[in-house]
């Protein structure tokens, strides 16, 4: 007689998902870490009042007057749960002194291009001696033996620099460390209210993947199929469920792994460890630009924020000048139409929080243009402003809960994990028969937090075509590994700036709470009539994006 197994109850709260291994740290000397955390020091030094004061090297003094009237006002003007204490404790709280937090800047600067932290340990190893620091800071003594105020002043110093030099630098190095802080610190998360677990939380049984898994050898293993897409998100999705529809074999192939619903969404410092490329946070050389990117199963469909715009005429036409006319047909215009319905993209279903209520009812007065902004959460009303940390109610159809499951109904196979690192050419080198790469399992807990404790193989996949849908970013790099010389590769690439507003408000707006864009304002989408300009929108509120936004304006 079989013994039925006890169902194990979904959870109550999002299951923690750990870190990965922590890489190794030997790209900086100790007197240049020395160096790097006396920076960060002056970026968020510890600040309290002369009354108070521990550590006369560590903190910065403020009379008690000046401290007493800052407690008074944010007290006054936070609400709960607020207090003159917990604020107390955040202006206290000294980062540099919390093993978190040095390991989450470790972990972005591990991740830097090479020749960036070239750059960077030569700097830190110049301000290591007393010439260098002079040069440098103004200040012989180097700023690691330099109390908190000074630190403060030399970074402040950099921000208005007229040497780009400096000012990227201080820019590099505020905006890394609010990142960090603001994923990690139980003060701010204690002030904010902000919890990893939304309200109200409540996991969804979803889809479960069978992933295809490899024996360990020393010889590549060989796939054979009708079709490889290399990518799993909004293009490597439509194509891996119409495919298998149609009958072919079909397998989607992903650098990143899959996460269920219980486990989402993550905590913020775990989401970008798990769910975006380089730790959430490429930088342009210039400092000019942050640039996220979506490295999870379901690609950017994991963690965008729902928005679902079909393209406008004026961007259709402009393709169709430039020699694609399908995208002015009505055969596309059929192709939208199919993706809306099938992933119940809408207005009907919205609930506008504080800030959409707000650009919507300030366009009005001003007389522009605004209106709710479609989203593909299939009819439901989905008032979550933590999507871009995972989905727990799995109610945004992304690709890992829409389009995949249905590929996967069909037929398709997937494999997560896998790096391509090229496709693969027949003897005329033009006609793509498959792609190799390298595939690492998950650890024997299901996890990837143990680095020594996972299959690495080789992995050729033949096939009779290969979709490359790996992204923006990451499919002409790929084009560019596997021996694709055209100059046109990765060269019309453009990123399109967001500059960002804050407002104070009087009331308690609780801001990581509802839809992240439910509304926006085209008035200035076409300023030059040639189909170019800006829309405003709503952006996401969590405590890590606030501390961005604030570094951007400052």
């Amino acid at each position: 007689m079989t013994v039925p197994q006890p169902i194990s109850p979904l959870p109550q709260a999002p299951i923690a998902t750990a870190l990965p291994d922590a890489p190794p740290n030997d790209f900086f000397s100790p007197i240049q870490w020395d160096v790097f955390f006396a920076l960060v020091d002056g970026v968020l030094p510890s600040i309290t009042s002369e009354s108070d004061v521990t550590d006369y090297q560590g903190q910065i003094q403020l009379p008690d007057h000046e401290v007493n009237a800052v407690l008074n006002r944010s007290a006054e003007a936070l609400a709960a749960p607020a207090t003159r204490d917990n604020i107390r404790a955040f202006l206290r709280d000294r980062p540099v002194n919390d093993a978190r937090f040095r390991d989450n800047l470790m972990r972005t600067l591990a991740i830097s291009p090479p020749d960036q932290l070239k750059r960077l340990a030569g700097l830190l190893s110049l301000m290591s001696t007393r010439p260098g620091s002079y040069f440098i800071t103004g200040y012989w003594q180097p700023i690691y033996n330099q109390p908190a105020h000074v630190r403060e002043a030399i970074l402040k110093s950099w921000v208005t620099s007229p040497k780009e030099r400096w000012s990227t630098l201080a820019k590099t190095m505020s905006a890394m460390s609010f990142k960090a802080y603001s994923q990690t610190s139980s003060a701010l998360y204690q002030l904010s209210g902000y919890s990893d677990a939304p309200k109200d939380w409540q996991p969804k049984e979803t889809f479960e993947y069978d992933f295809l898994q490899i024996e360990p050898g020393d010889d590549a293993h060989a796939i054979e199929t009708d079709v490889v897409i290399i990518g799993s998100g909004c293009g490597g999705g439509v194509c891996a469920k119409n495919l298998a529809e149609a009958g072919h074999k079909v397998i989607v192939v992903d650098k990143a792994y899959h996460y269920p619903s219980t486990q989402l969404p993550m905590a913020q410092d775990a989401a970008c460890a798990h769910l975006y490329d380089n730790a959430g946070f490429f930088m342009t050389e210039d400092s000019g630009c942050t640039v996220t990117s979506g490295s999870a199963w379901g690609g950017g469909g994991t963690v965008n924020w729902s928005v679902c715009l079909k393209p406008q005429d004026f961007v259709r036409e402009e393709w169709a000048d430039e020699g694609l006319p399908f995208f002015t047909s009505a055969e596309f215009d059929e192709c939208l139409d199919r993706v809306w319905e099938f992933q119940g993209a809408g207005t009907d279903q919205i609930r506008h929080n504080h800030r959409n209520r707000v650009l919507l009812n300030g366009s009005s007065k001003l007389g522009w243009t605004a209106r709710p902004a479609p989203v593909n959460t299939g009819g439901r009303e989905h008032f979550c402003g933590q999507c871009h940390l995972g989905c727990g109610l799995a109610e945004k159809r992304g690709p890992a809960v829409s389009w995949l499951p249905d590929a996967a109904k069909a037929g398709a196979q997937f494999m997560e994990g896998f790096q391509v690192d090229k496709i693969l050419f027949d003897y005329d080198g033009q006609t793509a028969i498959g792609i190799e790469g390298e595939w690492v399992s998950r650890d024997s807990a299901g996890d990837m937090s143990d680095s020594n404790n996972r299959i690495k193989r080789r992995v050729i996949v033949r096939a009779k075509k290969v979709i490359l849908a790996a992204g923006s970013l990451w499919s002409p790099i790929v084009l560019k590994n596997s021996g694709i010389t055209n100059p046109n590769v990765g060269a019309n690439l453009h990123l399109h700036p967001c500059n960002f507003v804050t407002a104070v408000w009087k009331e308690e707006t609780i801001p990581w709470e509802g839809g992240i864009i439910t509304s926006y304002c085209p008035q200035f989408d076409n300023v030059d009539g040639s189909g170019y300009g800006t829309k405003l929108e709503t952006t996401c509120m969590v405590v890590s994006n606030k501390s961005s936004t604030v570094v951007e304006s400052s």
